[in-house]
């Protein structure tokens, strides 16, 4: 099965709360009310997302206004 992380670009996010609200699963705000990956609150901005979530996952990366989400190389 094959896996990708995803995180979060914080320089770049612009506070939108546009992925937590649409895929909380995967994304939530800090205390900056910045963007992060996440997995169950762990992992964070360190996101292992499964094969069947990546599509949803690179939806969120296209619609992000900051452009600030990636997967990690």
């Amino acid at each position: 099965m094959d896996m990708k992380k995803a995180y979060v670009d914080k320089d770049n996010c612009t506070s939108c709360n546009q992925c937590a609200d649409n895929f909380p699963k995967y994304f939530m705000m800090d205390e900056d009310d910045l963007s992060q990956t996440h997995i169950g609150g762990e992992l964070i901005n360190d996101a292992i997302i499964p094969e069947d979530e990546i599509k949803k996952v690179q939806k969120e990366m296209d619609e992000c206004p900051g452009e600030c989400i990636h997967w990690k190389r």
